[in-house]
């Protein structure tokens, strides 16, 4: 099942939960690149906002991806993705030309305003928590996984995650 992880999850989620998001972002991205939509209710919301939120998305993504694994994705899904949302040399991202690579890049500052606020954070939370309470074999969010996770509510919020 499609999805986009709230993303102020993304650091509390699971390994697995985490990979699979990857797979999600570039086979959304793709679709609608190449369709010009994606077909799944559960992402086709991403196509009410600019491309640059998806690529914005996909960035923080990048960055506690770096931040886990101390190594980066492939770096071209990255050049994927800035060509997918039109970003412009100079404009919106740095080319270091000693580096060979990308240096900086303009994020869009509120990530899908509308769509990932606290009733959507609220609704990832109940679909993980049926992960751990209802999961079995390798898709089982591990009881140490949801403890995390529930941490990571309460830094988001201030609150408790109550079910």
């Amino acid at each position: 099942m499609m999805r986009i992880w709230h993303y102020a999850l993304l650091p509390y989620l699971s390994n697995l939960q985490f990979r699979g998001q990857l797979r999600e972002l570039t086979a959304i991205m793709r679709s609608w690149r190449d369709n010009g939509t994606t077909n799944h209710i559960l992402i086709n919301k991403v196509m009410e906002y600019d491309k640059k939120h998806l690529t914005s998305y996909f960035l923080r993504y990048r960055a506690e991806y770096i931040k886990r694994y101390v190594k980066d994705i492939d770096k071209g899904i990255f050049y994927e993705f800035l060509l997918f949302a039109d970003y412009k040399n100079g404009e919106d991202y740095i080319y270091s030309a000693a580096k060979n690579e990308i240096v900086s890049v303009k994020l869009v500052k509120d990530i899908f305003p509308e769509w990932h606020n606290k009733e959507y954070l609220r609704v990832c939370l109940s679909n993980l928590y049926e992960k751990h309470h209802f999961g079995i074999g390798k898709s089982r969010i591990t009881d140490e996984e949801w403890a995390r996770l529930c941490e990571g509510y309460k830094e988001i919020t201030g609150e408790e995650y109550e079910i």
